[in-house]
């Protein structure tokens, strides 16, 4: 009688223990992981007693390492917030914004003031295209009739290979206007 209460009560503190780490778990998409791996430990429980029966008398507890679940356990909770992050594009904005201050800041260092910049980055936080509109700093331009598109300068040339080299990406996909 005293196994079956003992039985009992083991098996009520694992069915509480696992009934906190389910309703622990924050998003929806993780609850039936969870709920698949506390199924598993609780029919564990319940068979327990019956392979101690069959001959096998080595303790449940002994089979399974609390360290290693607990690790696992803030391995997906890592998981979890590193995908919450990755899924905002909130971070993607504010990664491309400041991009556009470092390439202003080395436009400024060439010589150059830049009036526009837009960068546009892909999924994996790569740039994808970046394009400026810069002005020597103090030059004055007068322009009489019509503008052409004319050849594309020596220092552009330099300022686009600087910043390609940069931020390692081919200069094709960085278009400066001046």
């Amino acid at each position: 009688m005293t196994r079956i209460v003992e039985w009992v009560q083991n098996y009520s503190m694992v069915f509480l223990l696992m009934t906190v780490i389910t309703s622990v778990t924050a998003k929806k998409e993780y609850r039936k992981y969870i709920r698949l791996f506390v199924e598993i430990i609780l029919v564990i429980t319940l068979v327990n007693p019956l392979l101690s029966a069959a001959g096998k008398s080595e303790d449940l507890f002994e089979k399974i390492s609390f360290d290693s679940f607990w690790q696992n356990l803030e391995g997906l909770q890592m998981d979890r917030e590193k995908m919450d992050f990755l899924n905002e594009d909130y971070y993607i904005a504010y990664y491309e914004n400041a991009i556009e201050e470092d390439v202003k800041l080395l436009a400024d260092h060439s010589g150059y003031g830049v009036m526009d910049v837009t960068v546009s980055l892909n999924d994996a936080f790569q740039v994808e295209t970046m394009e400026l509109k810069v002005a020597k700093r103090d030059v004055e331009t007068v322009v009489v009739g019509t503008i052409e598109e004319q050849p594309e300068s020596k220092e552009i040339a330099e300022l686009k290979k600087k910043i390609a080299a940069y931020y390692q990406m081919d200069t094709d996909r960085i278009s400066i206007l001046d």
